[in-house]
């Protein structure tokens, strides 16, 4: 039995640990010139961000033995994030999240969230059939006008009535009402608590994936984009890169975007579901600043979420999540996957403003550099149609020896703990059959 795993982010990679583990052969293979997929870190000197937010927690105590039993040094933080909110012409910081933060509004928005929570409460619907039908009808018009509505139009950039409520059962956690009511009164209620305390590498999220990739030493091969697959005589698959190279494989398990997986395929009647699997690329735009100068507003947070008027959703400052180093902040747009060109200079300079007008850049004169990178398929959008297209995809590939694995090959809006356990699941329960069958 040889199994082939398309994409050397953090699922490819542990599915391929976990395999030599098992001792079944098995290669990997990376379009790019190093692994790690969304869980990488850049460099420029002294300074480093990382590919979006990355926080290691879990309520599952096995993915967080995963987490552990990798040669990574850890810094072990308490959480600090906070909502940027603009009250008028004046910027509050307020709790995060932002239903646990109430208590930091003045104290007409607060009354008027708690209200519109408590009639939500009390007289809503119940059952809701959309994300927006849920943040107006379920949180109430205060909730939703002063930050989930416009924060979700801007890091979805996605209609809200095309969004299911897949959405909410898996990654909101609303409070309870009695919460609410004590969030309105008392500062400094903690929401979400199992987050509260998170690992996060010294050196950048890209260690985790770096460690993992050093288990798997030559069975990675990068520089390999999947360009077609193809049935191979007596069973299996042919696979061909866009570079002429090919390999066989009994089996495969694809990480890569599912999309780019069906395109490779070429099967009409599964690239027909592909308009489903919908997503949105990020614009990540890191700023460094000069040795000894710091960020104003916000620069002791890990995290500041963005639901007004500013070009990005979120700012991750990475010496507040190291404990050292110089200060840097990268700032992420959202941009809908396949939309045109952009600017690159521009987009920089909007956020340059933009940090200066919320009181975190004192001056720009204060900026050692700034660097632009577009990362592709950054969050699948669970729209109304996409469980049954997923499940449809799903079984088709399956009864043809295809498994689908992780955020981007899954189309699934995981975090890092859920790739461990869906790697295992896979080792667990499609992994027996497979070789019963070689």
């Amino acid at each position: 039995m040889r199994i082939a795993v398309l994409g050397g982010g953090l699922a490819g990679l542990q599915i391929g640990r976990l395999l030599k583990e098992r001792g079944v052969d098995c290669v990997i293979l990376e379009s790019r010139e190093e692994a790690g997929g969304l869980c990488r870190t850049f460099r420029r000197g002294a300074h480093s961000w990382d590919i979006g937010p990355h926080a290691y927690y879990s309520r599952d105590p096995g993915a967080m033995r995963h987490f552990e039993s990798l040669p990574v040094d850890y810094v072990r933080n308490e959480r600090r994030v906070r909502v940027c909110h603009r009250s008028g012409e004046r910027i509050v910081s307020v709790s995060y999240p932002f239903e646990n933060g109430l208590a930091d509004l003045p104290w007409g928005e607060r009354l008027e969230c708690l209200g519109g929570a408590l009639r939500a409460r009390l007289f809503g619907p119940g059952q809701f059939h959309d994300l927006r039908h849920w943040i107006t009808e379920g949180l109430g018009t205060g909730i939703a006008r002063h930050f989930m509505l416009p924060y979700n139009e801007k890091i979805w950039d996605c209609p809200l009535e095309r969004i299911s409520m897949d959405l909410v059962s898996r990654k909101i956690e609303p409070e309870p009402v009695l919460k609410l009511i004590r969030n309105t009164f008392v500062r400094g209620t903690v929401g979400r608590a199992y987050q509260a305390r998170f690992l996060y590498p010294r050196s950048g999220a890209g260690a985790l994936t770096d460690a993992i990739a050093r288990t798997v030493g030559e069975r990675l091969q990068t520089h390999w984009r999947v360009s077609r697959l193809e049935p191979a005589e007596g069973g299996g698959w042919r696979i061909f890169s866009e570079g002429g190279s090919s390999t066989s494989a009994d089996a495969v398990v694809s990480t890569i975007p599912v999309p780019e997986l069906l395109a490779a395929l070429g099967d009409p009647a599964l690239q027909a579901r592909a308009a489903e699997f919908r997503g949105n690329d990020t614009f990540i735009v890191a700023v460094g600043l000069k040795e000894g100068r710091r960020f104003r507003a916000f620069g002791d947070c890990h995290w500041v979420f963005f639901a007004g008027p500013e070009s990005f959703y979120r700012l991750t400052f990475t010496r507040s999540l190291k404990g050292e180093g110089p200060d840097t902040a990268a700032a992420e747009i959202t941009r809908r996957s396949g939309a045109g060109s952009l600017d690159t200079g521009a987009l920089t300079g909007r956020v340059l403003a933009d940090l200066r007008a919320a009181g975190i850049l004192a001056d720009e004169a204060d900026v050692e550099f700034s660097a632009v990178h577009l990362e592709r398929h950054t969050y699948p959008i669970p729209t109304l149609g996409l469980e049954a297209a997923r499940r449809e995809v799903e079984e088709s590939l399956a009864a043809r020896g295809i498994f689908l694995l992780g955020r981007s090959g899954r189309w699934e809006y995981l975090n890092t703990d859920g790739i461990f356990l869906a790697a295992e699941r896979f080792m667990s329960e499609r992994l027996p059959a497979l070789l019963g069958n070689s």
